[in-house]
């Protein structure tokens, strides 16, 4: 008769945490944040870690949504110390980061307007030649 082989038991979870709740590596890499920000976040009071296992630092789901917001809002070009205006302690306050996004986007806008003036520029020297443009 062939022996049976029985599949090993799944290894235990490392966390035991609320199924709400996330271990800030995790969180870190679903984000595309390093732990440092995270933690930096948390030190300027803009999310609240809990604390699990080991005390790691673990994200609720309201945490995790304030971090993403950040994120976008840092990859729009905002600053933090701004960002921090924006969102507060007490959450966002929809009207002024409607009205700063909104003077993001213009800012932007004229920054993309300016570059395609210089890119045109350029393309001209360059069918033109170097010689006519430092006096030679």
């Amino acid at each position: 008769m062939p022996a049976i082989h029985t599949a090993a038991a799944a290894p235990a979870p490392r966390f035991t945490l609320r199924s709400s709740e996330l271990p800030i590596g995790e969180v870190a890499e679903q984000l595309g944040l390093t732990l440092r920000a995270i933690r930096h976040y948390e030190e300027m009071g803009l999310i609240a870690c809990g604390r699990g296992p080991k005390n790691v630092r673990t994200l609720g789901q309201s945490a995790r949504a304030r971090l993403a917001a950040i994120a976008d809002l840092k990859t729009l070009g905002l600053p933090i110390s701004e960002i921090v205006d924006l969102l507060g302690p007490d959450g966002a306050c929809p009207d002024r980061l409607k009205t700063r996004l909104r003077a993001q986007l213009e800012a932007l806008d004229a920054r993309r307007t300016a570059i395609a003036g210089y890119l045109v520029s350029l393309s001209q020297r360059e069918r033109e030649g170097p010689a006519q443009h430092v006096g030679g």
